[in-house]
């Protein structure tokens, strides 16, 4: 299993390049508000996350998330797979 909380500041990354200086994610009960991104960067940030974990987007918007352990559970319960890597997943959502 990989490390979550790597993944997750790997794909914050790809989904806003410009914002290299994001407060990171340091476990399960970072707030999305802590991490200085905005709602709409943490909705793609979602939707590549459901990506890559085989999360049906209809099913993803069905999430709302406060912090990351919401968004964890969230996956974990519906996942349809998982990465073997963080490079696996980053890969996916090219």
């Amino acid at each position: 299993m990989i490390n979550f909380i790597e993944l997750v500041n790997h794909v914050v990354r790809v989904a806003k390049p410009t914002r290299p200086d994001f407060n990171e994610v340091k476990d399960l009960t970072s707030s999305l508000k802590d991490c200085g991104i905005d709602s709409l960067d943490w909705l793609i940030v979602m939707i590549y996350l459901c990506e890559i974990y085989g999360i049906d987007e209809e099913q993803g918007k069905t999430m709302s998330a406060q912090n990351v352990r919401v968004i964890y559970d969230f996956l974990m319960l519906h996942k349809q797979k998982e990465p073997a890597s963080i490079a696996e997943a980053l890969e996916s959502i090219k």
